[in-house]
C-alpha cells in the first residue's frame, strides 16, 4: 500500500496577476489622493527703485496759489538687464484701511497739477536717471496742504499682465503680479494746519466676503491725519458679541472712506449696539454710540453668501476622486481574493493503490 500524501502548498513567487493588481491599486490610490494646492508664485524681486531727487524723505514743496514749483525724482535700475519704467502722476485718496490709495486713471484731484518731463524711461543695467517734474498750482487753490503722487511700474510687468489677460479672456478673470512703486508729493500753501474726523454712519452690511461693520468716515481740515486708533464693542442686550481694536493709517482730508470691520460670528435678525471711540492724532476723538439693525432681508442675503464662503474654505472632493476611490476598493477586494487563493494553493488528492 502506498502512503496517501496530504495537501501540497507550492513554494513559488506570487502570481503575476497579483503583481498587476498591486500596481493598479497603487495607481488608483495615487489618483484618488487630493492634489496639493498649487504653490503661490513668490513675489518678484524689484527691478528698479524710485527715490526723491533731493535729500530727505518724500518730496515736500512750499509755494503759493497761482505759482509753479519744480522738482525731480530718481529712477535706478537694480536689475542686470535693460528695463523700461513707466511713470505717471496720480491722485491720492483714502484706502478702506486708511493709508494712501494712488489713483492714476481719470485724475480729478491734485494729481492734475503735476506734470512729468518724461513718462517712459529706458535704463541700462544699474543705470540711474533723474526725471524732472513741475507742479502748476491753480490760483483758486485753497487749504494749507495738497497731495499728489508719482507712480512707477516696470513696462515688462504691464506687458505680461496684458498677455495673461488675453489668454484668460474666456475664463472671465485673471491674476497678475505687478510691482508698483509710488512717491507722495506734499504741496504746502500758506494757512493754518488743522485736522478733524467725522463719523457719518455705522452700518451692518452683507458683502461677498460675509457680514461686516462699516464705519463711513470723513477726514477734514487742511492736513492729513497720521494715525487713528479704533476701539469698539458690539453687544446685544447685556451680551458682548465681540471687541475690535485696530489703527487706521494716514487719512487725507476731503475724501470719505468706508472702514470695514469683519463681523465675528453669524449675525441674526434684530438690533445690535455699537459703542467705542476713534482717537485721530492731533484731532478731537470721535465717540461711537449707535444702535444698528439686521433685517430679515439681510439675513436672507447672508444665508446665500455663507454657503459660498464655506465651500471656498473647504472645497468638496471632485467626482473623479470618488470614482477613483471606488475603483481602488474593487481592486483591493480582487487583490485579497487573489492572495488568498495563492496562499491556499491546489489540493492534490491521490487514491490508495491496491496491489493485485
Amino acid at each position: 500500500m502506498t502512503r496517501r500524501p496530504g495537501s501540497t502548498k507550492p513554494d513559488s513567487p506570487p502570481h503575476a496577476g497579483a503583481t498587476v493588481l498591486l500596481a493598479a491599486l497603487a495607481l488608483a490610490a495615487i489618483a484618488a489622493a487630493p492634489a496639493p494646492a498649487a504653490a503661490a508664485a513668490p513675489p518678484k524681486s524689484a527691478t528698479f527703485v524710485l527715490a526723491p531727487g533731493g535729500t530727505g524723505g518724500a518730496p515736500h514743496v512750499r509755494s503759493t496759489p497761482g505759482s509753479g514749483v519744480r522738482g525731480s525724482v530718481l529712477v535706478r535700475n537694480v536689475a542686470p538687464r535693460t528695463i523700461t519704467v513707466r511713470l505717471q502722476p496720480s491722485d491720492i485718496r483714502n484706502a478702506t484701511n486708511g493709508n494712501a490709495d494712488y489713483v492714476t486713471t481719470r485724475l480729478s484731484g491734485d494729481g492734475r497739477w503735476l506734470h512729468l518731463a518724461a513718462t517712459t524711461v529706458r535704463l541700462a543695467p544699474h543705470a540711474v536717471r533723474r526725471v524732472a517734474y513741475k507742479v502748476n498750482i491753480p490760483a483758486r487753490a485753497r487749504g494749507a496742504s495738497h497731495y499728489a503722487g508719482i507712480v512707477a511700474v516696470d513696462a515688462a510687468d504691464l506687458a505680461a499682465a496684458n498677455r495673461r489677460r488675453k489668454t484668460a479672456k474666456n475664463k472671465g478673470f485673471s491674476f497678475a503680479r505687478i510691482n508698483r512703486q509710488a512717491l507722495p508729493l506734499t504741496i504746502r500753501l500758506p494757512g493754518p494746519l488743522t485736522r478733524s474726523l467725522k463719523l457719518r454712519s455705522v452700518k451692518l452690511v452683507v458683502q461677498p466676503a460675509g457680514a461686516g461693520l462699516v464705519l463711513r468716515l470723513r477726514p477734514g481740515g487742511t492736513v492729513l491725519i497720521q494715525s487713528a486708533p479704533v476701539k469698539l464693542r458690539v453687544s446685544r442686550g447685556s451680551r458682548t458679541i465681540f471687541h475690535h481694536a485696530s489703527t487706521l493709517g494716514q487719512l487725507f482730508p476731503g475724501d470719505d472712506l468706508d472702514f470695514r470691520i469683519p463681523w465675528k460670528g453669524h449675525p441674526t435678525k434684530g438690533s445690535y449696539h455699537v459703542r467705542g471711540v476713534i482717537r485721530p492724532q492731533d484731532a478731537a476723538p470721535v465717540y461711537i454710540d449707535q444702535t444698528i439693525g439686521f433685517s430679515p432681508a439681510k439675513v436672507t442675503a447672508l444665508d446665500h453668501v455663507a454657503p459660498t464662503v464655506a465651500r471656498s474654505a473647504k472645497p468638496a472632493l471632485p467626482i473623479w476622486v470618488w470614482l477613483a476611490l471606488s475603483i481602488a476598493a474593487g481592486l483591493l477586494i480582487a487583490l485579497s481574493l487573489a492572495v488568498w487563493k495563492l496562499k491556499r494553493g491546489p489540493d492534490v488528492q491521490v487514491d490508495d493503490a491496491h496491489a493485485a
